[in-house]
């Protein structure tokens, strides 16, 4: 009776340590996701000039591997005088970037990042006019 208790004491060990060692290594492969550098030219529609103070959003889901919930991930950023902006740290995939300015319409649209230092180009249109 006693040895079969220590049988499956030593069971339930094992099966506790082979799920922290794949725990740790699907967490380990989401950890080492691809990411890049987005940047983001804002301009205006009509003139083609770049848009200075800008409001960028982007946003995208981090994955949180076998035991751990996927986070919606929001970053914030303002263009420079160029009507440039940039966000670091940024994995490969599906991405949502709104952007705002004034005196012009929201922009908001979904990327899908696939490369080193993707530049997103947006022109921004003004809105109509009240009638």
């Amino acid at each position: 009776m006693r040895q079969e208790m220590l049988k499956q004491s030593g069971l339930v060990r094992l099966g506790l340590l082979l799920a922290f060692v794949i725990t740790i290594g699907v967490s380990g492969a989401f950890a080492s996701q691809r990411r890049t550098t987005v940047h983001v030219e804002v301009k205006d529609a009509q003139t083609g000039k770049p848009i200075y103070q800008a409001h960028l959003t982007l946003r995208f889901r981090q994955h949180g591997g076998l035991l751990h919930r996927s986070k919606l991930i929001s970053y914030t950023s303002k263009t420079d005088m160029k009507g440039q902006g940039e966000f670091p740290v940024v994995p490969l995939g599906m991405v949502t970037l709104m952007v705002t300015a004034p005196n012009h319409n929201t922009f908001g649209k979904e990327f899908e990042i696939t490369k080193e230092n993707q530049v997103i180009e947006v022109k921004l249109e003004k809105p109509h006019p009240v009638l």
